[in-house]
């Protein structure tokens, strides 16, 4: 067979290059990885604003600070997708003993965010940057449901539920709370507001580790 010509091999070796580049940006950044692993999402200050700050609350949480974050956006601003999707499957592909839950105000949401993290996680874009995050499979012993996943070989796991329910038997290092209310006329009412924000005191903050 002809042999590469030295042009093309130098071109295979820059192009090597720039796409090693963009997977150690997307290991140390939440935007690049964002960007590296969906490449269709629309970035805009407000998404990289939130990035950065998602980024912060993960070395406090690392550094065992007890770190709170409220992010509040209009509908359709790419919040969730951040914050509910893109950020656990990076914090574990960072820090793969990290355990997580992901509560919204029905069960039936939460899973659904549980099951796009898991999509995430086992992409191909995924693999290239942290290709020692991986999911358990059906013939292994690593849990794999709709509403729970554990990292193979890792103490790393993502558990969701819903607002309202219990959750004994887990434990978190970072809780997600998105969308605690479901419409205006929840919000409108001061004894749903009261139960979620007793749920919110003596269920949810009772599972969250130390500094976490």
């Amino acid at each position: 067979p002809r042999q590469p010509q030295p042009a093309n091999v130098a071109a295979q070796y820059n192009a090597n290059l720039i796409q090693a580049a963009k997977q150690e940006q997307a290991r140390r950044s939440l935007s690049k990885f964002s960007q590296y692993v969906n490449p269709t999402l629309a970035f805009n200050w407000f998404h990289l604003d939130v990035c950065h700050q998602l980024e912060q609350f993960y070395r406090d949480s690392m550094a065992g600070l007890s770190p709170r974050l409220m992010i509040f956006a209009p509908p359709r601003h790419g919040k969730s997708e951040i914050l509910s999707r893109l950020f656990p499957a990076w914090c574990l592909g960072k820090s793969p003993d990290m355990a997580f839950i992901g509560s919204s105000y029905s069960t039936d949401l939460a899973n659904k965010m549980n099951r796009d993290v898991q999509r995430y996680i086992e992409s191909d874009s995924y693999a290239d940057v942290f290709p020692d995050t991986q999911l358990g499979g059906k013939s292994g012993d690593e849990v794999r449901t709709a509403s729970s996943f554990e990292i193979v070989g890792r103490k790393g796991a993502y558990r969701s539920a819903g607002v309202g329910t219990g959750i004994t038997g887990m434990g978190a290092d970072i809780a997600i709370i998105d969308d605690p209310v479901k419409d205006a006329a929840q919000a409108n009412s001061a004894t749903y507001r009261k139960s979620v924000y007793e749920w919110y005191q003596t269920t949810l903050l009772t599972r969250i580790s130390a500094g976490g």
